[in-house]
């Protein structure tokens, strides 16, 4: 051990992520790697001819620091000392790092004890990730849950938000009960609203793209994030502002960490400035994108600010942020735009504030193409099947298409459904409009009822339905062979135009 070559193998060592220590006979240090030296925050130079628990010192608890004496039970047994849990190794500056140690007896060619090696792996890192993807499952269990609780809670604002409709259309518009319905009305939009979000946070579907309007986006997740913040926020979106292609969850999920990471910059209060601009980016420029339209988003906060030496940092997996120590928040933001063929830059002052710029492929703007609507069906002659699994959605649907002059068939399940409207058929009173709600517990959804029903008639005009408003099929209802979507809640005159647009098509 003594003639240990140092110039040859230790420059190999340096090279192994892991920290490679040897000890004398005695227990002194006569070489570290150099992982093993950042891992303690001592060189080699320093740590030389010490005795090893003088520089592997181990944490044991909150109040008592001991030496981790392993080195003795080597001597003594001539036997490796394996560690079977990490333990806290206090550094040089104080800080605390989690490691694992394995102890290693060395003889020499005489089969003689020469000394220990020992080898020190980090597992801050690893136990960092452990915890995000324990953080990850959980957040995807509370994702499930919060889906069906708000697919369940759409489905009670549909029955609230129906009958109120109805009730409207009796009323004086100027008298009081009229104007306090109107309020519970705005209550319930605000409800859905936010439901909607939940279902957009919770989304499985993150590879499903759509066209997206940015404003749109923006207001709806910045306001879903600020809720019950003492941060306020102004928006600036010039009339033209282009559309964007994407996955409607993930941008959310941009938007949303993007705004948590200003609104703890900011502990005491203030404000958010959201612009977006049209710009062409040419073939040569310095932002790593290809050329062509983009959308450029700025979120800007008046908050404590970055230090310029970590700018360079904020977007690497477990960030230690002064506001949230380590997380994967940044991180998140930078993969996803990138995902979306994107860029995101990051400018700030200490004690002025942040800004983030977004940069976004755009979608230019089609010229729309004028339909000329024929002679619509009169309402009076439109049938209409209603499928849905829950009986008050069934009696409030009911009641809102007789009133609006349509004439109502409920049914609970698929196989119903089909039942009826192939009895309709063949006796030449054909449905004018089928809707369906998508979720139908313990029978026939209404996917599967489409198809059934597309073999019977493929020219059935049919609406899917659903309080799931990130489903796939509600957000490109046309691949199922829909002729629209039906998203609940809904009022009666929201019910009433669906109905006219897919009879006049």
């Amino acid at each position: 051990m003594k003639k240990f070559n140092e110039n040859y193998v230790g420059k190999l060592l340096d090279y192994i992520s892991d920290g490679i220590t040897f000890l004398d006979v005695n227990g002194n240090i006569i070489y570290m790697n150099k992982f093993a030296q950042d891992l303690t925050e001592r060189n080699l130079d320093i740590a030389k001819n010490k005795y090893f628990s003088d520089i592997f010192t181990i944490k044991k608890t909150q109040n008592e620091i001991e030496t981790y004496d392993c080195f003795t039970e080597v001597l003594q047994t001539k036997e490796p000392h394996i560690c079977k849990k990490p333990s806290i190794l206090i550094t040089r500056t104080g800080k605390e790092v989690e490691i694992k140690c394995n102890f290693i007896p060395v003889f020499d060619k005489n089969n003689k004890f020469s000394g220990c090696l020992i080898i020190s792996q980090d597992f801050t890192e690893r136990r960092n990730f452990e915890k995000a993807l324990q953080n990850a499952l959980r957040l995807n269990s509370l994702g499930q849950l919060s889906s069906g609780i708000a697919h369940d809670f759409n489905n009670v604002l549909t029955t609230i938000l129906g009958n109120i409709s109805l009730a409207k259309m009796d009323l004086n518009e100027e008298s009081d009960i009229f104007g306090l319905l109107n309020e519970a009305e705005e209550g319930i939009d605000k409800a859905r609203i936010m439901t909607q979000q939940l279902l957009s946070f919770a989304s499985e579907n993150k590879t499903e793209k759509e066209i997206l309007e940015i404003s749109e986006l923006l207001k709806n997740f910045v306001s879903f994030t600020l809720s019950g913040s003492n941060v306020n926020c102004t928006f600036n979106f010039p009339k033209d502002i282009m559309n964007v292609e994407g996955n409607r969850s993930q941008l959310g999920q941009v938007i949303h960490n993007i705004i948590v990471h200003s609104v703890q910059s900011m502990p005491v209060g203030g404000n958010i400035k959201i612009s977006a601009q049209n710009s062409i980016i040419q073939k040569k420029n310095d932002l790593e994108l290809e050329q062509g339209n983009y959308v450029i988003l700025k979120i800007q906060d008046n908050g404590i600010g970055i230090p310029e030496s970590d700018l360079s940092h904020v977007f690497d997996p477990f960030y230690m942020s002064n506001m949230t120590g380590k997380d994967m928040g940044l991180a998140v933001v930078k993969d996803i735009i990138n995902q979306h063929n994107g860029n995101i830059l990051i400018d700030s002052i200490v004690g002025e504030g942040t800004i983030f710029t977004i940069y976004l492929p755009a979608i230019l703007p089609e010229i729309s193409k004028i339909k000329i609507k024929k002679g619509g069906i009169p309402r009076k002659h439109a049938k209409v099947l209603v499928m849905d699994d829950e009986d008050i959605i069934r009696r409030v649907l009911s009641k809102m298409l007789t009133q609006l002059g349509y004439e109502a068939h409920i049914v609970e399940e698929g196989t119903s459904a089909i039942k009826i409207y192939k009895e309709f058929l063949d006796k030449n009173a054909k449905f004018d409009v089928v809707i369906l709600d998508l979720t139908i517990r313990g029978g026939m959804g209404g996917a599967e009822t489409m198809e059934n029903l597309l073999k019977i008639d493929p020219h059935a005009k049919v609406l899917a339905s659903s309080g799931y408003t990130t489903d796939k099929i509600i957000t490109n209802y046309e691949s199922y062979g829909f002729s629209g979507a039906l998203i609940k809640p809904y009022r009666v005159k929201e019910l009433d135009k669906i109905l006219l647009d897919v009879l006049n098509k």
